[in-house]
């Protein structure tokens, strides 16, 4: 690493997130702030505190950022500083990108920013079970749902005539008398 590379001392730990992002692809013109080298020109998804970037060219860890996009009736201009790297080796990644955490950013832009991605949608997963959304696939089905919309038995199978009983064979208030002294013997067992 050359010595005029400026590396930015953490404000907080980056390794939080303290808003949701969400899935917005904006242009956008990032450059290095040492040699205001052009490392992005979109966004993959971005949030009030930071945004995600598809790299053009490396950078480091720790790197001061400047950035600047346009949303509805405003340009944002804002420095951050790249918080991680995502090196597009596990499935689901988009190649090599930059999670980059605002330094600064004025209040008003910041405000903007949160009006323009309030009701915006976050980003699908890039990994585990819900990931294959991204990809097309449907929404999984929760086991629950899927034993209630499976049938116990085929409806042949629900009635069989050695077992109709009529309604005025029921002793429906004896039925309630066993269910009440059986969890009466339980709570005195306990």
């Amino acid at each position: 690493m050359s010595a005029d590379v400026k590396i930015a001392k953490p404000l907080f730990d980056y390794g939080r997130r303290n808003v949701t992002r969400r899935e917005v692809m904006l242009p956008c013109q990032a450059v290095r702030e040492h040699d205001f080298k052009l490392i992005a020109d979109r966004t993959l998804d971005i949030s009030t505190e930071g945004m995600l970037l598809p790299l053009r060219c490396k950078v480091l860890t720790g790197e001061s950022i400047i950035v600047s996009f346009a949303i509805a009736g405003m340009w944002i201009d804002a420095e951050a500083v790249v918080a991680r790297i995502v090196h597009g080796r596990r499935p689901g990644d988009d190649g090599i990108a930059a999670g980059l955490v605002f330094h600064s950013l004025a209040p008003s832009a910041r405000a903007a920013l949160a009006g323009y991605l309030h009701g915006r949608r976050e980003p699908l997963p890039r990994r585990g079970p819900l990931a294959a959304l991204r990809r097309g696939a449907g929404a999984p089905q929760l086991a629950d749902e899927i034993t209630m919309l499976s049938p116990i038995l085929a409806p042949e199978e629900l009635v069989d005539d050695a077992d109709v009983v009529e309604d005025d064979e029921i002793d429906a208030l004896g039925i309630l008398r066993a269910v009440a002294s059986a969890w009466q013997r339980l709570g005195i067992e306990q």
